[in-house]
């Protein structure tokens, strides 16, 4: 199965990746254009589900810091590194050094790339860049430099950059990426996809103690237990312990559903998560949580013996009132009501994969297959979503349909 991750960057790194972006067989990359690394942030609303953003420079991956944040899925950034000044230096040997500017995000690269091959006798008119940095001003740097004779050639490190300094007659390369760089980088973006996977498939314990059992006890854990898809065992006359993973509790807390659990109890219950890599670990870090728990209240221990606490959230979070304009749409096409929508959103954030079937919604949703057929059906008749492969769990039997989501669930 392939990786999915999202690329962020201008038209010219795009276009070069995509003529070597056939030797990682193993991931899928969907392209996302920008003019200029502010509009990064606003690229970053629009990205279909995937399991890791990977931006072509850190400009557009430090605009985007705020976005970045409220991702599920982990991003990273092509650095701007020696070998990437080594190799755009040597490739325009031809200027003499002195008679070149420079942009870039680290100046002291240059220095130490000259010193390395022991050239110091003369250096490039450097400019250092940072996300306040003003695009008129680094292009004024460039034409100022060559209209006093100073030099003959600019380098830049922003496409946005290049175009005017074309558009205005001057000489001028971009910095050069090179493609060992990129596809390292992209190649660690990937692991970190693989990493976030591994740690939300960890295993979680929730302890649950009650005050006093009574009839509706029953129906509480039950409810508890089914929203966070876990299985569950009574450990002792008042105590209850349920099963799932990590991801499953983090989307719980994260979207305040944990908070919901209290109006559930006719009696005041304690409540502690604990997190591991085996069924043991997690439970033992649950049961040391619990000592802490107050009633009404949670606390958490993570593997590293991490306690958290407490954990106070305000209201369940799923919206019954669609104001993106983009989620409008799809509404509004697909006839899906704002809480269904809100629902496969969060099912796309938690999901292990960004490939699913119609049972993993219908699981997630806990409707009937036929409603969850009806919703795909919706969402693929519009193009929001499409079949790409099929899954045959079983010898006998027809395979099931593999779909991804085709537009922004984040």
């Amino acid at each position: 199965m392939q990786s999915r991750i999202a690329v962020l960057g201008s038209t010219n790194f795009i276009d070069r990746l995509k003529h070597f972006e056939h030797e990682m067989p193993f991931i899928r990359l969907d392209y996302y254009h920008y003019n200029t690394p502010k509009e990064a942030k606003e690229l970053v609303k629009n990205i279909k589900p995937c399991a890791a953003v990977f931006f072509s420079g850190s400009l557009p991956y430090l605009y985007a810091k705020k976005e970045r944040e409220l991702l599920p899925v982990p991003s990273y950034y092509l650095k701007q590194d020696s070998t990437s000044v080594a190799t755009t230096l040597l490739a325009t040997c031809h200027t003499p050094i002195h008679q070149v500017s420079m942009d870039l995000i680290e100046p002291k690269l240059v220095e130490s790339v000259l010193q390395d091959i022991n050239q110091t006798a003369a250096v490039p008119f450097l400019m250092q860049i940072d996300p306040a940095f003003s695009l008129e001003e680094v292009v004024s740097f460039h034409i100022s430099l060559q209209n006093a004779g100073k030099t003959k050639l600019a380098i830049t490190s922003v496409h946005a950059v290049y175009e005017s300094l074309m558009q205005s007659g001057i000489p001028v390369v971009r910095m050069i990426d090179p493609k060992n760089s990129i596809l390292k980088a992209i190649e660690e973006t990937n692991s970190l996809a693989i990493l976030a996977k591994s740690e939300a498939s960890k295993i979680a314990v929730c302890s649950i103690l009650l005050d006093q059992e009574d009839s509706s006890s029953a129906t509480s854990l039950n409810k508890v237990t089914d929203s966070i898809d876990a299985s569950i065992v009574k450990v002792d006359d008042l105590l209850y312990m349920l099963f799932t993973t990590q991801g499953k509790v983090q989307l719980a807390l994260e979207s305040n559903v944990v908070n919901s659990w209290f109006d559930l109890f006719s009696t005041p219950v304690r409540i502690a998560f604990g997190y591991g890599t085996t069924v043991l670990e997690a439970s033992e870090n649950a049961k040391d949580a619990l000592k802490h728990a107050t009633k009404n209240n949670i606390y958490l221990m993570n593997q590293e013996k991490q306690l958290t606490g407490p954990l106070l959230q305000n209201e369940t979070k799923i919206d019954l009132r669609t104001n993106d304009p983009r989620l409008v749409l799809v509404a509004k096409e697909t006839k899906l009501s704002p809480a269904n929508l809100s629902k496969i959103m969060q099912f796309s954030r938690i999901h292990h994969s960004v490939e699913f079937t119609a049972h993993d919604l219908e699981v997630f949703l806990k409707v009937s297959r036929r409603t969850t057929e009806r919703i795909l059906k919706k969402l693929s008749d519009h193009g929001y979503a499409s079949i790409v492969g099929e899954e045959m769990t079983y010898q006998q039997g027809r395979p099931r349909a593999v779909y991804e989501f085709n537009f922004p669930t984040y």
